[in-house]
């Protein structure tokens, strides 16, 4: 088997673990810091370290900003809309439930738009494999919040408009990325994207009087550490190299399998509870993304060949 078909098989499996994992570490850190500021913080480190890692690797430092325009259009998406965004509802008291549930529509929002705006094929299985990944999402959620999904006291309409611009965020970003950023400048322009992230998150950090202050304890840093290694440098860049080489409706189905993983994680991390309408729900997502990646496999056999 080819490497790169390998990679490409192992990845979407190696990321969902990564990204999951993000969830875990951001509920210690916003403990200790304000989201927009620890996102800044975060994304402003991530920047300082790809420096010599592209350089060792003999890229090249951006100089023009204009030419990785849309990488920094995605950056702003992606980075700060999307986490800084889910990160401040959750910080204010929103249940998980209800967060995990409205962003739980991505994958289905982002295919529409890849169908609409780049002409990637959507045939019946895929539908039925994002609704089936969608559903699934719902009944691992329900089985862990109960029907009510942990929402006991309404929702104010400010934090449901912030959930719903992550929403947008990640969709749309996810959808610019592949028809947008230019795929043979992968790190240069993940570094820029992070400029882009971290000028973003100041901003709104500024809009919002955050606090510029950190709690410096043992805990914040080991978890800083791993969201900037593990997750905005090597689950993020991994994220991009699919996008860059996959159908962003495939590689969005992902997603679906990172809520499962998040209970499961905290189930024996914090021992929360993990029951089987949970663990039923969970088997549901794995089908759901199997259906989408079978899909796009046999729209690939099924494509005529290229010249």
């Amino acid at each position: 088997m080819p490497s790169r078909a390998l990679v490409l098989r192992l990845a979407p499996l190696v990321f969902v673990s990564l990204w999951s994992t993000g969830f875990i570490a951001a509920k210690y850190s916003m403990w200790n810091a304000d989201p927009f500021v620890f996102l800044c913080l975060r994304f402003s480190i991530t920047a300082l370290v790809l420096v010599p890692i592209l350089l060792l690797l003999g890229g090249e430092l951006p100089r023009s900003p204009w030419r990785y325009r849309h990488d920094m259009v995605t950056g702003a998406l992606l980075q700060c809309g999307y986490l800084g965004f889910l990160f401040w509802p959750i910080k204010n008291g929103v249940p998980s439930g209800i967060v995990a549930i409205i962003i739980g529509v991505q994958p289905i929002l982002t295919t529409v738009l890849a169908t609409l705006y780049i002409g990637e094929h959507l045939d019946w299985r895929k539908f039925a494999g994002l609704l089936i990944g969608f559903v699934g999402i719902a009944v691992v959620i329900a089985g862990k919040y109960g029907l009510s999904l942990g929402l006991d006291g309404g929702l104010a309409a400010v934090d449901l408009t912030m959930c719903l611009v992550s929403l947008a965020s990640i969709s749309i970003g996810v959808f610019y990325q592949k028809k947008f950023c230019d795929q043979s400048q992968l790190l240069s322009g993940t570094l820029m994207q992070y400029v882009a992230g971290a000028l973003a998150t100041a901003g709104f950090a500024l809009l919002f009087g955050e606090a510029w202050q950190v709690n410096w304890t043992p805990v914040f840093a080991a978890a800083l550490f791993w969201q900037v290694l593990g997750l905005s440098i090597g689950a993020v860049i991994l994220l991009l190299y699919l996008i860059n080489h996959g159908e962003a409706g495939r590689v969005s189905s992902m997603f679906y399998l990172v809520p499962p993983l998040v209970v499961a994680e905290a189930h024996f991390l914090f021992g929360e509870t993990l029951g089987p309408l949970s663990i039923f729900g969970m088997l549901v997502s794995v089908l759901g993304v199997a259906i989408v990646r079978r899909s796009a496999n046999k729209s690939r056999l099924d494509a005529p060949p290229t010249v």
